[in-house]
């Protein structure tokens, strides 16, 4: 740990990656879905508190030119990567700030604008408890009343079984000199061979699977910021509601819209305990305490005011981000597999497949049906089948110029795995794809088809054997031919 970093990993970057959650079409869907009250405007500020690198508060503004993006880190190494990829893109609209938040005064806070969003995407359990209070000032003092805030936290009690894993990280790092991503990648040969014994009180949880699976590894980027940083606590949901309570913030719901349907989560007997609990942190903590969950992504406002949520969702729009398939996409619940029936989805898939629909259109596509828009959306969501489509336009100059400055500069390094997306005025946020596509459909932009597909083989593989050229090549081939009509339904070209 460096001497400034109170705790946390600063010695090494964190993973560059973009965060669907926070875009304002997913948290205006969540509002929707649970009868409250919000909508993005043309102008919004809105600012992500723990940055990292910035991809994807920059890539919200290159999809917005109408609202202004800010940054903040503690990390000044985050900082200045994030503001030069901003003025490579020429985003004027994304700012980013090197900032304390245990040491940053009041009136330094009010020197930020008021804010209609704000994101926190795991920072929350993994700082101290002067950057949480610092966190809550922040949002007391700048959030607008209507403001919306989406926060993303190690969860409690999902995340307790690894709570041993987390120390024993800790312990084995410190054997070993270097950088935190360097000592978390060498602790994990010790982790994974007390795996192998089966020990009571190190139980085999999902991340320790993972973590076990040298076929499939976590970036060491990702393993020292998770697991090194000394203030690493899970929290409770009515802890974390509590210590919300100065920036006078009100529940709204998961990102994850299935959570927020009782009927998909639990068994019968289970609902009957969940119905009679109290609305709000009771009926949560059930949910908590049923669910295979270690990490939740909760939406708060600030000032809950009721809508009607069938007419709310009827105006949400939707497009597709995937090829629509024949049956229905099933979605995998606690309580099985969610799904529609055929005479429902076929209607659905074929509107999808010709641009974006509204929830209300797609609801009336079934003669004698009106299925339930919350379980359609729930469904296709879920699955990765849509996403929010906030309007109708073609590429602008500074997706499309993001977007190749995003591919040229980061392609390689998301061949190891990471979340990548293609900034999208459409969907006023980003496009998920992989590295390949997102290398493939700045190229595509520029005016190469299939018949390029050789070059960028050899382009963007050179590495790769001579033999296996024609393979690569028929690959790409295959990503340009199915994906050009989504890029060009969510404008990336």
């Amino acid at each position: 740990m460096t001497s400034w970093s109170h705790g946390y990993v600063a010695d090494s970057p964190y993973t560059f990656a973009y965060q669907a959650a926070p875009a304002p079409g997913n948290l205006a869907l969540v509002c929707a879905m649970m009868g409250v009250e919000w909508r993005p405007g043309p102008r919004l500020t809105m600012i992500d508190i723990g940055c990292g690198r910035g991809y994807t508060v920059n890539a919200l503004a290159a999809s917005n030119p109408g609202w202004n993006m800010f940054g903040l880190d503690y990390n000044p190494a985050h900082v200045a990567e994030a503001a030069e990829l901003a003025e490579r893109a020429q985003l004027e609209n994304a700012t980013f700030i090197e900032a304390d938040l245990a040491e940053m005064t009041d009136a330094e806070i009010d020197q930020l604008p008021e804010l209609d969003v704000a994101s926190l995407h795991g920072v929350w359990t993994w700082v101290s408890d002067a950057v949480r209070a610092g966190i809550v000032r922040l949002l007391a003092r700048r959030l607008k009343p209507g403001g919306i805030v989406y926060i993303g936290y190690n969860a409690q009690p999902g995340f307790g079984p690894d709570m041993a894993l987390q120390r024993l990280f800790r312990h084995l790092s410190q054997g070993y000199s270097g950088s935190s991503r360097f000592r978390a990648q060498a602790s994990l040969g010790t982790i994974r061979a007390l795996h192998k014994t089966s020990p009571p009180n190190l139980p085999a949880t999902a991340i320790l699977k993972r973590l076990a699976d040298e076929a499939d590894p976590l970036d060491p980027s990702y393993l020292a910021h998770e697991f090194l940083t000394e203030h690493w606590r899970p929290a409770f949901f009515e802890d974390l509601l509590a210590d919300l309570a100065p920036a006078k913030l009100d529940f709204v719901g998961s990102i994850e819209l299935f959570e927020n349907t009782p009927e998909y989560l639990f068994s019968d007997e289970q609902r009957a305990i969940h119905d009679t609990m109290p609305e709000g942190v009771g009926r949560e903590f059930i949910k908590d305490i049923c669910l295979q969950r270690a990490f939740r992504r909760d939406v708060f406002i600030r000032g809950r005011r009721a809508c009607d949520a069938t007419l709310a969702m009827d105006r949400q729009v939707v497009a597709a981000c995937r090829t629509m398939p024949e049956a229905s996409p099933k979605l995998h619940i606690p309580v099985g597999i969610a799904e529609l029936p055929d005479e429902i989805w076929q209607p659905i898939a074929a509107a999808l497949t010709e641009g974006p629909q509204s929830m209300a259109r797609l609801r009336t596509l079934t003669p004698g049906r009106t299925p339930n828009a919350a379980e359609l959306l729930t469904v296709m969501m879920g699955t990765g089948m849509v996403l929010p489509a906030l309007r109708d336009c073609g590429p602008t100059e500074e997706t499309t110029r993001f977007n190749r400055i995003v591919a040229e500069t980061y392609a390689a390094e998301g061949r190891r795995g990471g979340q990548y997306a293609l900034a999208s005025p459409v969907a006023a946020g980003g496009l998920p794809c992989n590295w390949l596509e997102l290398a493939v459909a700045a190229r595509v932009s520029q005016g190469e088809g299939e018949a390029s597909a050789p070059a960028m083989a050899a382009e963007l593989m050179p590495d790769n054997p001579p033999e296996d050229a024609q393979t690569i090549a028929t690959s790409i081939a295959d990503v340009i031919r199915v994906r050009t009509p989504i890029w060009r339904r969510f404008g990336v070209i």
